[in-house]
């Protein structure tokens, strides 16, 4: 379930806006926009599916549903070559696959008997299939081509009959406004530790667009052969940082965990900045690709952690919601839309860009959040159990 999950988002979020910036010659601008309906998905999607999964449908057949149309729309945006439509037919996905996210994990955890133990193992699958996507694009060069929308469409059907063999799972609850507007959430936002990492997740998201929709074409630009397969090297080093974790956990303190996690964010651009092709700093390109499981990891992983070692239970649904929330929907739109304004001013003549240049804002941004959460974030909060 998760490789197919993974594999349908894997086959096209990795080279499109290669895709977007080659071939259909959008603008800076116009990417980060189609980049960002990812992010109003994640504002609008967790509270309608949430009235959903919680009064209407089982999980396992509102999965089928949100499935089976987005096959509809990725292959509409396969045939699509006007932003207006292209856009349309992108939104439209996204708002219907990213609550399969939660639902994928709230049917594994219903059916698991220990989901803390067998969980990691079922989830690994996610990342392999971004690898075999990195590989597989690359291998039939299709990285601007709209092939890999049309091929994450066919996966959504297929995932979409899948869930039809799925066990019954019971409506889940999810992120309502009700909840919102409650005693819960006022209660987190007085708690200054979970303030602060809310604050600096959000704000990190400005530095993590512009690997997430750019360094596939940077690396596109300045000539790397394969870029989407040497993409993967970063997810390859995600294994093995998500099954060192507890080693990490046992050394350093949470608070020092989120900072380096922050910090990485920040220094790969530098890396990125001063890396040229065809000498030894292409090895510092390569190595801000590697450090990917570092800067993803140790700020996704061990903000969820954190959230479900300080929280009472009876928050911990709320206090996850509203990180996603701010992460995924407030952090990861603005962020968008800034990474496209900056990419499309510096753009040059013959359809390239001066990357040096573009990636000192996430570069210094990201360093200035994590000094800052270093600051504010408690240091008696900032322990591990």
């Amino acid at each position: 379930m998760f490789f197919l999950q993974f594999f349908i988002w894997g086959t096209w979020v990795i080279t499109l806006g290669t895709y977007m910036l080659q071939t259909l010659d959008f603008s800076g601008r116009q990417v980060g926009m189609v980049y960002a309906t990812n992010a109003i998905a994640a504002t609008v999607a967790p509270v309608a599916t949430g009235l959903l999964a919680d009064k209407l449908f089982p999980a396992n057949r509102l999965m089928v549903v949100l499935h089976a149309l987005g096959g509809l729309w990725l292959i509409g945006a396969f045939y699509s070559t006007d932003f207006a439509w292209f856009y349309g037919f992108m939104l439209a996905f996204n708002l219907t696959y990213l609550p399969t996210f939660n639902l994928c994990t709230a049917l594994s955890f219903h059916h698991l008997d220990d989901p803390k133990q067998s969980f990691p193992a079922i989830r690994v699958w996610g990342t392999i299939a971004w690898i075999v996507t990195s590989i597989m694009l690359s291998y039939f060069a299709m990285e601007d081509q709209a092939t890999p929308l049309l091929i994450g469409g066919v996966g959504s059907f297929i995932m979409a009959i899948y869930n039809l063999s799925l066990p019954h799972t019971p409506p889940q609850p999810g992120l309502n406004l009700q909840t919102l507007r409650g005693p819960e959430f006022k209660a987190l936002l007085r708690d200054r530790s979970l303030l602060v990492l809310i604050v600096a997740t959000m704000l990190i998201c400005f530095s993590s667009t512009f690997y997430y929709s750019f360094i596939n074409p940077f690396l596109n630009e300045i000539g790397v052969a394969n870029a989407a397969a040497k993409m993967s090297v970063g997810q390859v080093f995600e294994i093995v940082v998500v099954l060192a974790m507890p080693w990490f956990f046992r050394k350093l303190s949470l608070r020092t965990i989120l900072f380096w996690g922050l910090a990485t964010w920040g220094l790969r651009y530098f890396a990125f900045t001063f890396g040229r092709p065809g000498d030894w700093t292409m090895g510092l390109i390569y190595l801000g690709v590697a450090v990917q499981g570092f800067a993803f990891t140790w700020v996704q992983l061990a903000a969820q952690l954190y959230v479900d070692s300080r929280v009472p239970v009876y928050l911990r649904a709320t206090a996850q919601g509203v990180v996603t929330f701010a992460n995924y929907g407030i952090g990861a739109f603005a962020g968008s839309i800034l990474a496209g304004d900056i990419v499309a001013r510096y753009a040059t003549a013959g359809g390239s860009h001066d990357w040096s240049t573009i990636f000192l804002y996430p570069a210094i941004s990201g360093c200035l959040v994590a000094l800052g959460f270093w600051y504010f974030f408690p240091k008696k909060q900032a322990t591990t159990s």
